[in-house]
C-alpha cells in the first residue's frame, strides 16, 4: 500500500507539472518533458535538503492539481453542498497538507526512477451532474520504474480547463486510487460525525491548529 501511495504522488508531481496544452498528443509530449524536469529536482536531494526538494516539486506541480475538485470528489457532492463556504476552504487546505505530507515521505524514494509516458490517451466525458459535470477528462498513462523494483503503471486523470488540463486523481496498478482511498476513509468519519468530524480528523493527522 505504501509503495502505491508513493508512486501516486510521484506521478502527480510529474504529470501535473505543467499540463498547459490543448490536444492529447501535446499532452503526452509535455508530460514527457515535465517528467525529466521533476526527476532532475528529485536528483538534487542529498538527505539534508528534503524539505526544500519537496517544496520545489510542490511549487512546480500544485497550480495544475485541482485540490478543490479533489476534496469535493473525496467528501461527495451531497456533503460538499451541505458544507459551509468556510468548511469547504478548510477541507481544501487540509487535503493540500495531507498530500504534501505524503510527498515528503515518498518522493525521495524515487529520485532515481525513470518514467515512460505512453502515447495512448483515453478521453471520456464527465458525469451529467456533480463536480465533473460537462468536463472532458483525459487519462494519461505512464510506466514508472524505480531502481531494483518492478515497473508500475499510473493512470493520471485531468480535465480540460481552457487551454490547459488540471489534474484531480491518480490510479496505480488499477488497485490504488488516490481519490477513492481518501474517500473511503472520509466516508467512515462523515457517517459518524459529519463535516466537522472530518475536518477535526484531517487537522489531527496534519498537526494543524
Amino acid at each position: 500500500m505504501k509503495k502505491s501511495i508513493y508512486i501516486s504522488v510521484l506521478a502527480t508531481g510529474i504529470l501535473a507539472a505543467n499540463l498547459a496544452f490543448a490536444t492529447p498528443k501535446q499532452a503526452v509530449e509535455q508530460v514527457r518533458e515535465n517528467a525529466g524536469q521533476v526527476l532532475k529536482i528529485l536528483q538534487k536531494a542529498n538527505g539534508k535538503n528534503d524539505a526544500a526538494i519537496v517544496k520545489e516539486v510542490e511549487d512546480y506541480a500544485t497550480p495544475y492539481f485541482d485540490l478543490e475538485l479533489f476534496a469535493r470528489l473525496v467528501v461527495g457532492e451531497q456533503n460538499w453542498q451541505q458544507a459551509t463556504a468556510a468548511q469547504q476552504q478548510v477541507l481544501v487546505a487540509e487535503y493540500r497538507k495531507l498530500l504534501i505530507r505524503t510527498y515528503a515521505t515518498g518522493l525521495q524514494q524515487y529520485k532515481n526512477a525513470s518514467v515512460n509516458v505512453l502515447d495512448r490517451v483515453v478521453t471520456r466525458t464527465g458525469s451529467k451532474t456533480g463536480a465533473l459535470a460537462g468536463k472532458t477528462v483525459r487519462e494519461v498513462r505512464a510506466r514508472i520504474q524505480n531502481e531494483g523494483g518492478k515497473p508500475a503503471e499510473a493512470v493520471f486523470s485531468a480535465y480540460q480547463d481552457g487551454n490547459r488540463y488540471r489534474a484531480f486523481n491518480v490510479v496505480v496498478e488499477g488497485s490504488f486510487n488516490l481519490m477513492v482511498n481518501n474517500r473511503q476513509q472520509a466516508n467512515e468519519i462523515l457517517a459518524k460525525g459529519g463535516i466537522e468530524a472530518l475536518i477535526a480528523d484531517l487537522k489531527m493527522k496534519n498537526g494543524s491548529k
